[in-house]
């Protein structure tokens, strides 16, 4: 029998949400000039509470739905995606857009977990199929980039979504996906192949090597393989983030061999990793990465309602080629390691450091003025920072994806990167004209000293080797 507190507590809940209704503030202006209703709405995905945003026509009733799911960046941003929904829902369709994790919620910069995005936009497929203006037995999942794994992943877990879109998506692991966007962007921009694999690379092995890269090692191709539902994979022509080329091949042979008879691999003309005009895939000045190109979502909308039809095909555009290999990420050495390079950085910093610190220790102790020559002084200054500014480079080439190289592109090196080069050249002269100084009578202090700074270049030799300072 329900008890008179759970009455008084319904009753409570009734009145809040009828206020609620009547206090919600308008459509936006854009809005309800475009003809579009939106809907606040929340949801839960295990212990979290999501905020949505559900755009479509205005009178809409049993529609298609499309739940939007973010690519890589934290949340809560959700309207990271409202031209894509504001979009959509023109063409005739109800579009979703929901707040991702951050990093209270475990995804950040270097942790992910692709269970939980999935978990999350399996429930926001829920929400939107309880909605009077979707059809529920006809809403999907779009997820752009990063979310390209995560709906697959997602349909895998769960059978809430009647199809799945991915658009921008990679077939291959995300550490494998990030080397393949920082070698062709550095080649694009000049930047010769034989310092591109290390200096685009290198990194991202010793990253992953030390568990700190999000969502290292997810394969999506598994679960694509075992998708029993319509899938459509949209792709870019000028895509710089993902290889469309390769990611066509992988698709359509995991879809075949699981014997799926409805799917779609599209290439979409002129537009970038986003879906927006371009060029050549590069953002002019006047780039707006809220205007979603109509062919894309024409192709899209045309393909849900072909499935709203009740249509079945296999379309598979013409695969376009590619000139930078996606090969997989090489496993590094015991030197190539995270810990090898911290271990590193921290012994050239006693090495070079203790070339000033024991001339101080000497003055305060008042022994005399140790013996100082140019070479010494040159070696002690740029094996100082020789590694700290190399490491730095390579983290912020790993960072931008390459896109931002901090100045032009000379002799196929990267203008800081030439920079860098020339120092270490000058380092190892110096070290050279000091080794012969070495033959002179000097004292032991300043002997010791000396060859203190030519240990530390001869293991910053084969340290800048292979981190590519010898491109």
């Amino acid at each position: 029998m329900t008890s008179l507190k759970t009455v008084l507590k319904a009753a409570a809940a009734t009145l809040a949400a009828v206020a609620a209704l009547a206090l919600a503030p308008p459509a936006s202006a854009a809005a309800q000039e475009t003809g579009l209703v939106e809907t606040e709405v929340t949801f839960t995905s295990g212990d979290r509470e999501i905020g949505a945003t559900v755009i479509a026509p205005e009178g809409a009733q049993g529609l298609p739905g499309v739940v939007l799911v973010h690519g890589a960046g934290p949340g809560p941003d959700r309207d990271r995606y409202r031209a894509n929904a504001e979009a959509f829902a023109e063409a005739g369709m109800v579009a979703m857009i929901y707040d991702k994790r951050g990093g209270a919620e475990g995804y950040s910069q270097f942790a992910a977990s692709i269970e939980d995005l999935a978990d999350d936009a399996n429930a926001a497929v829920e929400a939107m199929r309880a909605m009077p203006e979707a059809d529920p037995e006809l809403v999907g999942l779009h997820g752009h980039s990063e979310g390209a794994w995560t709906v697959i992943e997602a349909a895998d877990r769960s059978d809430a979504a009647a199809f799945v879109i991915t658009s921008g998506g990679s077939a291959l692991t995300p550490e494998d996906t990030q080397s393949w966007m920082n070698r062709s962007e550095l080649i694009r921009q000049g930047v010769s192949e034989h310092l591109a694999e290390p200096l685009g690379e290198r990194l991202i092995a010793a990253v992953v090597e030390g568990g700190m890269y999000r969502l290292a090692g997810y394969d999506p191709l598994p679960p694509l393989k075992e998708l029993d539902r319509p899938f459509l994979g949209v792709f870019a022509e000028f895509d710089l983030n993902t290889p469309p080329g390769r990611t066509m091949t992988l698709y359509r042979d995991a879809l075949e061999a699981g014997g799926n008879a409805n799917y779609a691999l599209r290439l979409i003309p002129g537009v970038d990793h986003r879906m927006v005009p371009t060029v050549d895939g590069t953002k002019a000045e006047d780039y707006d990465r809220n205007e979603i190109d109509q062919a894309y979502v024409d192709t899209v909308a045309a393909w849900v309602g072909g499935l709203a039809a009740g249509e079945t095909a296999v379309v598979v555009d013409p695969i376009p080629e590619e000139s930078v290999a996606s090969d997989p990420v090489a496993s590094p050495p015991w030197f190539g390691t995270g810990a090898a390079m911290f271990g590193a950085l921290a012994l050239f910093a006693v090495l070079f450091l203790a070339y000033p610190v024991s001339a101080l220790v000497a003055r305060l102790a008042k022994r005399g003025p140790l013996e100082a020559t140019w070479a010494s002084r040159t070696v002690a200054v740029v094996g100082l920072l020789l590694p700290v500014l190399a490491s730095g480079y390579a983290g912020w080439i790993l960072m931008s994806g390459g896109q931002m190289l901090l100045g032009p592109v000379v002799l196929g090196r990267p203008l800081v990167w030439l920079v860098l080069q020339a120092a270490a050249v000058v380092m190892v002269v110096a070290a050279l004209a000091l080794a012969f100084q070495l033959r002179r009578p000097m004292g032991g202090g300043s002997r010791l000293r000396f060859a203190v700074l030519l240990t530390g270049v001869a293991v910053m030799i084969p340290w800048g080797v292979y981190w590519g300072l010898a491109a």
